[in-house]
């Protein structure tokens, strides 16, 4: 592929390899090729993310400083997380307040019942911890949940009043919400009033039905075939509650199934729902570094058919085709063909050196440096 150094920077925009690294270790080990093949090149290196995993450190990484708070995981314990500010802005990672993540180190792979308990109150938590430090604005990156709750335990939080037939508060999670009797939302936090909320998140799926959060997310969050039914049913039923005490109907939307319902909970509270990559990239200006570049890089651990549906490596890839920027894309696998893979100027891919996946896995970060320096070094 060539040296692309001459006219000017080149810009490193890698969301994570999955299993292997994170966004900033590949962004870092992108670096180190360029370097390897030149040590005066200008690297821009810009850690992003979609909304999920990975989101908090790309805010730092831009220029939000770390605050730290503690708060509930989605199975009830309690921990030290954080979340970051700049100036009157925050930004809050779902996935680490209550995401899956979280939950397995704590209590092993996701069972049915663990699916059923699990709540996003902690989310709630750390967005109380922000209001009471007085930001203007909160966006959320609700990727990376464990709870299929439509964000009860969030609202709880924030104070909802959520009771049973006997006036007692519900359990955490659907588990609860099947016995939900009265909802009470009178005393959601009076500071919401006055703060812009936005979703940062790139799922599209309604709150119900076959293409519901329940449907489409439960499994992998433990939900077997009887708990996506109960899911759906639940929801169904506390969305119904919900929505016309806010005076709003957002279960339909695009988005609202996010999140295990989050996206559906705080698209009730008056919240922007905006695609992820798109939010993270402007917290570092992106487009503006991309468009004094001479080379973007970009990719993740697989890039596939969801790769060119707005996913982060997509949409580096159209801010640099509108600056008229060749652009790369690196993977641990590449799994586009024919006009798919034509999107990007050239694919690097690790197993094309190291095609045993465990080795590759393993090694991702040596093999991404040979990578990047052996095409750059080539004529």
């Amino acid at each position: 592929m060539g040296s692309q150094s001459d006219a000017g920077s080149v810009v490193v925009a890698v969301d994570s390899f999955k299993g292997s690294l994170t966004s900033g270790q590949a962004c870092m080990a992108v670096t180190q090729g360029l370097r390897q093949a030149e040590p005066d090149i200008d690297v821009v290196s810009i850690p992003v993310a979609d909304g999920g995993e990975g989101t908090l450190d790309a805010a730092i990484a831009a220029g939000y400083h770390s605050v730290s708070t503690r708060c509930h995981g989605a199975t009830g314990d309690l921990a030290q997380v954080d979340w970051a500010r700049r100036g009157d802005d925050a930004v809050i990672e779902m996935a680490a307040c209550c995401g899956l993540e979280r939950a397995d180190r704590v209590s092993g792979p996701p069972t049915p019942e663990r699916a059923l308990a699990a709540s996003s109150r902690g989310l709630g938590e750390v967005i109380v911890a922000a209001l009471r430090e007085g930001v203007k604005s909160i966006t959320i990156g609700i990727g990376g949940s464990a709870s299929t709750d439509g964000g009860a335990g969030m609202l709880e939080a924030l104070g909802a009043i959520f009771l049973d037939a006997e006036r007692r508060d519900v359990t955490p999670g659907l588990t609860g919400l099947t016995k939900l009797d009265l909802v009470d939302l009178t005393h959601l936090h009076p500071r919401l009033a006055d703060v812009r909320l936005t979703v940062a998140c790139d799922v599209t799926s309604p709150l119900l039905g076959p293409e519901g959060t329940a449907a489409v997310f439960g499994p992998q969050k433990g939900l077997d075939a009887a708990g996506v039914a109960l899911a759906d049913e639940t929801l169904e039923v506390f969305s119904g509650a919900v929505e016309p005490a806010l005076g709003v109907m957002h279960r339909d939307d695009p988005g609202a199934g996010a999140a295990g319902g989050v996206g559906w909970a705080l698209m009730c509270l008056g919240a922007q729902y905006r695609p992820g990559a798109e939010v993270v990239l402007g917290w570092s200006n992106a487009a503006e570094r991309i468009r004094d570049a001479s080379l973007v890089i970009t990719g993740e651990g697989r890039l596939d058919h969801q790769t060119l549906l707005g996913k982060t490596p997509d949409a580096v890839r159209r801010i640099a085709r509108e600056a008229g920027v060749p652009v790369w894309a690196v993977c641990g696998v590449c799994e586009l063909e024919g006009a798919d893979r034509d999107a990007f100027d050239g694919v690097l891919a690790l197993s094309d050196i190291e095609p045993d996946p465990k080795r590759s896995i393993a090694a991702a970060r040596s093999l991404l440096i040979r990578l990047i320096a052996e095409a750059m070094g080539e004529e």
